[in-house]
């Protein structure tokens, strides 16, 4: 869904939520599931790096976020350097939440701010959403083939 400061998406996935958290933060093996950012270095650690190599339609293209934010199996949150006065500030959310045992709620949303937020997202959005939405459905299909495996 694309609104006027964010693009997000949300799935059901029919595996255990420490499941799919292990999945998301298993960096080295993106490129197994996730064809929007396919590669992803870096550790879940309080303000350490990611860098990753972003599918935006126009082929890949690198870039670096932050982790600002870690709640084990539930949210992470990584995050442009967002310098003051910057015109474009994102903030990329993952949130998991356990619908029972065996299935969760994942859902995913680049929050963006700045004066230059709106233009990009009218520019982006779409590719943006496409791949948030590419993301969770390789998302549910590793988790979903691992859990019956």
């Amino acid at each position: 869904m694309i609104t006027e400061n964010s693009v997000s998406t949300e799935i059901v996935i029919n595996a255990p939520a420490a499941m799919v958290w292990d999945i998301i933060l298993d960096f080295a093996n993106y490129g197994l599931w996730n064809t929007f950012c396919p590669s992803m270095k870096g550790e879940a650690v309080l303000g350490s790096p990611l860098e990753m190599e972003v599918n935006l339609g126009n082929g890949l293209q690198s870039q670096v976020e932050y982790v600002t934010k870690i709640e084990p199996i539930h949210t992470i949150v990584w995050s442009m350097e967002n310098k003051p006065g910057d015109p474009i500030h994102a903030d990329r959310v993952q949130r998991i939440t356990p619908i029972d045992e065996f299935s969760c709620h994942y859902w995913s949303s680049d929050e963006f701010s700045g004066e230059f937020s709106g233009p990009m997202i009218e520019q982006m959005g779409q590719q943006v959403e496409k791949g948030f939405n590419d993301c969770a459905a390789g998302l549910k299909a590793r988790a979903e083939s691992l859990y019956r495996a």
